[in-house]
């Protein structure tokens, strides 16, 4: 429990004033507030206070608390609760207040609670705690006498929802009461972070800012759920990550809130179970992870990084580098500076000589260049378009011999396939689909490339206008198999504006695996593929939340060969931030 003000300033009027103080039920309205030596408090007290932890609950349902009545409680961060506080006015009291919140982090200053929504911010900020809305009524809705702190006459009260200050009281010498539902995020604006551990202390103000006296105030302690990464997902991503470091540390590439859109490298040493930002105070200037895409070479995580303006690169330097692991290498590097693209795109594959392959969007086409091993970027290729059709949606990924593998969309529905040899040439076009949609939302449609090197065969994954996805295979010598259709059920696309199909692609051994959002349900599914053309049943893997983004790689974990599908999704942040979450599924080789 906390002490404040009013236990010490009751106290002393007590002392000066006896039984006629008891009398009016007040403490000193100019007392100083004794825990900060600076405030003057409320006339009006804090009487009682309970948290609920079932955002869902009704305003005036007597269920879904997290503790008995004036007992603080230990709760996860990204995930609402409320407060309901019971208040006395004093009958002499010659105003009519309104109230707000205040909150202090591990005993530090106090400061205001506003309104923001959850999981996307209402407002152009994302703060450590705010004021968000439920779902379970309005704001300004009535509520009734819940709570037993106080035998005043009760005249009333008010729910509050996504609102940082409420109404005027409703009288004088009575008890009222108020709920507030909150959040605590796990990462801020500016990247600040709310850790296991925590404690947010809350208190209600009047509109002078004077705390309202209370003999004790509910504190939250904030946990971190195990496998929540929070943060945010870049828009159109490429590959992310889980990357894994020889001595199995895990590394995540997002932003730590949409209203605070850095480029940030998370950490997991636990197998996915905590994260933690690595190297904060030295990630790149340039934030908004329109198109991003990575590759890791020698220990190094590179990143190809578009935005309006330009195509940048940034390295990460992992435990595996000898020299300065976990730091930031190369940031805000200048790529290229094409024209602003309708979409942003990026895809980046790095060669067995540590030479990188970056592929960039522009208006109509798209680009590539390359990164030499000492760290020279070459001239631009634009790849052409016959029909002048736009083009976009570039996947990549490294074949034989330093051959890298590319597939992207054209806007007349037709997916396609080349190769960027290891000289830096371009081979001729191959069309590998005609049932794409045409749509700008519909650019991204093709699905990571997977390389099976058993085979020596690229498997192209795409989908369809109906929503399906299928896959073909391109053997070495170029020749293309049947399509196979893989999902039966529609695949999300374009979710929160991405402009990509909600789907990643890898391969374990000789099989291919995929996760797929469905579109309409946000469930999120696997299936694999271990021969040509056979497809097995999909399993769900989430399905309690709205999925809209996922990307993975193959994990070793402490075997000697990868046998885990490692991945991050989006379990329904809306564009807005605290719903990254690690799973893996574990793969039978």
């Amino acid at each position: 429990m906390v002490s404040t003000t009013r236990s010490s300033s009751f106290s002393l009027c007590l002392l000066m004033l006896g039984g006629f103080l008891l009398v009016l039920g007040t403490g000193c309205k100019n007392e100083p507030n004794k825990s900060d030596g600076t405030e003057d408090v409320s006339p009006a007290r804090q009487t009682a206070f309970r948290v609920r932890s079932d955002i869902d609950t009704g305003l005036n349902a007597d269920q879904g608390w997290a503790e008995s009545l004036d007992q603080s409680a230990t709760l996860p961060v990204e995930r609402p609760f409320r407060i309901r506080f019971e208040v006395e006015t004093p009958l002499n009291a010659p105003f009519v207040e309104r109230f707000r919140l205040q909150y202090r982090r591990n005993e530090g200053q106090w400061r205001p609670v506003p309104a923001a929504g959850f999981p996307k911010a209402a407002s152009e900020v994302t703060p450590r705690v705010s004021v968000v809305s439920t779902p379970a009524y309005n704001d300004r809705a009535e509520a009734t006498d819940l709570l037993d702190g106080s035998t005043a006459s009760y005249a009333g009260g008010t729910g509050m929802s996504l609102s940082a200050q409420g109404p005027a009281l409703p009288d004088r010498g009575v008890q009222s009461e108020w709920e507030w539902p909150l959040v605590i995020r796990r990462y801020a604006d500016g990247a600040v972070t709310n850790e296991r551990g925590d404690r947010f202390t809350f208190r209600m103000v009047d509109a002078q800012g004077r705390p309202l006296p209370a003999s004790d105030l509910p504190t939250v302690t904030a946990t971190v759920p195990s496998r929540l990464l929070g943060g945010t997902f870049p828009e159109t991503p490429g590959r992310l990550g889980p990357w894994e470091a020889p001595d199995g540390s895990l590394y995540f590439l997002m932003e730590p809130a949409e209203s605070y859109n850095k480029l940030m490298t998370v950490k997991s040493t636990d197998g996915g179970q905590t994260w933690q930002e690595v190297d904060g105070p030295h990630r790149p200037e340039t934030g908004d992870l329109e198109g991003f895409a990575s590759a890791i070479h020698d220990g190094t995580i590179h990143m190809l990084h578009q935005i309006d303006a330009g195509v940048l690169h940034h390295s990460f330097q992992t435990t595996e580098h000898p020299g300065d692991p976990d730091t930031w290498a190369v940031r805000d590097d200048t790529v290229a500076t094409p024209e602003e693209p309708p979409v942003q795109v990026t895809s980046l594959t790095a060669r067995p000589d540590g030479s990188l392959v970056g592929v960039y969007g522009g208006p109509q086409r798209i680009h590539y260049k390359i990164r030499s091993p000492d760290g020279m970027w070459g001239t631009e290729t634009t790849i052409p378009s016959p029909t002048g059709d736009a083009l976009s949606g570039p996947q990549t990924t490294l074949g034989a011999n330093g051959t890298v593998h590319l597939a992207y969309t054209r806007r007349d529905g037709t997916g396609w396939h080349r190769r960027i040899r290891p000289d830096g040439s371009l081979s001729p076009p191959t069309q590998v689909t005609s049932g794409l949609g045409t749509a700008e939302t519909d650019v991204g449609s093709i699905l990571p490339l997977v390389y099976l090197p058993e085979s020596n065969a690229t498997v192209i994954l795409h989908r369809r206008a109906s929503g399906q996805i299928w896959a073909r295979r391109m053997a070495d010598n170029g020749t293309l198999s049947s399509p196979a259709q893989v999902t039966e059920r529609p695949v999300a696309q374009s979710a929160v504006d991405s402009d990509q199909v909600g789907a990643d692609a890898v391969a374990i051994g000789s099989s291919v695996h995929v996760l797929f959002i469905e579109k309409g349900t946000g469930r999120l599914y696997h299936t694999s593929s271990s021969r040509r053309g056979e497809w097995g049943a999909a399993t769900v893997q989430v399905d309690s939340a709205d999925a809209q983004w996922v990307r993975g790689r193959p994990l070793r974990l402490g075997s000697p060969t990868p046998d885990t599908y490692g991945f991050v999704y989006d379990a329904g942040s809306n564009g807005g931030s605290g719903m990254n979450w690690y799973h893996e599924v574990s793969v039978e080789r």
